[in-house]
């Protein structure tokens, strides 16, 4: 018995892509910065979160945009964000390219990004994992009726 992939590696390509042309769009900038402003938000999150909560997290991704999430991640130096500032500061360490977009605003689409492409209960769960201090960084859902019109 041979194993057959769900989704083929140009497959994996192709939603990658539409998530940072999404991001892109976004931050009204070019698809290399809108990728540099993924990664560096994401390892930024990663590094925030601990192993149950990353692995659940990470679950959740698009295969290529999981791999961006895991790499180069040594979780011996990982350190959790002890405010805003300090995630900010964790963001802009990873960057090179995010000058002219500023880091609040990459956290704040990238955050957007991941609202817009995962569900409710994922990212409630990311919320609790995260230093509660970064919460208004995400989009405001419209609240839901629990009565049928």
């Amino acid at each position: 018995m041979s194993f057959i992939p769900s989704q083929t590696f140009s497959d994996s390509a192709h939603q990658a892509e539409i998530w940072v042309v999404e991001l892109s769009e976004y931050l009204h900038c070019e698809r290399n910065e809108a990728y540099d402003c993924l990664r560096s938000v994401l390892h930024a999150l990663r590094d925030s979160m601990d192993l149950k909560a990353m692995a659940d997290f990470s679950s959740h991704l698009p295969p290529l945009i999981r791999g961006i999430f895991y790499e180069n991640w040594q979780p011996q130096r990982a350190q959790p964000c002890s405010d805003r500032m300090d995630f900010f500061a964790s963001i802009g360490r990873r960057s090179v390219k995010l000058n002219d977009i500023g880091v609040e605003q990459a956290a704040r689409n990238v955050f957007k990004l991941l609202d817009h492409h995962l569900s409710l209960p994922v990212i409630k769960r990311v919320k609790l994992a995260m230093n509660p201090s970064l919460g208004t960084l995400w989009p405001e859902r419209p609240q839901q009726s629990n009565s049928a019109a």
